[in-house]
């Protein structure tokens, strides 16, 4: 798992920093799941695969395909392992906001509802 984990995020361009920032963790955890000294906990890794656009399945085993394939609009997956692209973009632009700017940006889009 651990060469999965760095294979993806450097597919993305992102140093270890930049992915444990997106993951709220520290950098010497990424570092650890990148070396094998420890594996991410469970929340983390379904984490992983949303932040990184990757499949659980790929993630955490090796099998199926690094990348979801799926039809705009549509979930292939029952147990929500794959994610819209704009969904990831969301959340990926979510997880760098401060907590006032979450709060505010939660209450608009409630109100949306």
């Amino acid at each position: 798992m651990e060469e999965r984990i760095k294979q993806a995020r450097k597919a993305l361009g992102w140093s270890q920093a930049d992915l444990a920032r997106r993951m709220f963790v520290t950098q010497p955890s990424v570092a650890d799941w990148e070396s094998g000294r420890k594996a991410p906990h469970t929340k983390n890794l379904a984490r992983l695969s949303v932040m990184l656009g990757v499949s659980m399945e790929w993630l955490s085993t090796g099998r199926g395909e690094m990348h979801p394939s799926i039809t705009p609009g549509t979930r292939e997956s029952a147990t929500d392992d794959w994610i819209l692209p704009e969904e990831r973009r969301l959340l990926s632009s979510y997880s760098r906001l401060k907590p006032q700017q979450r709060t505010a940006l939660l209450g608009f889009l409630e109100t949306l509802e």
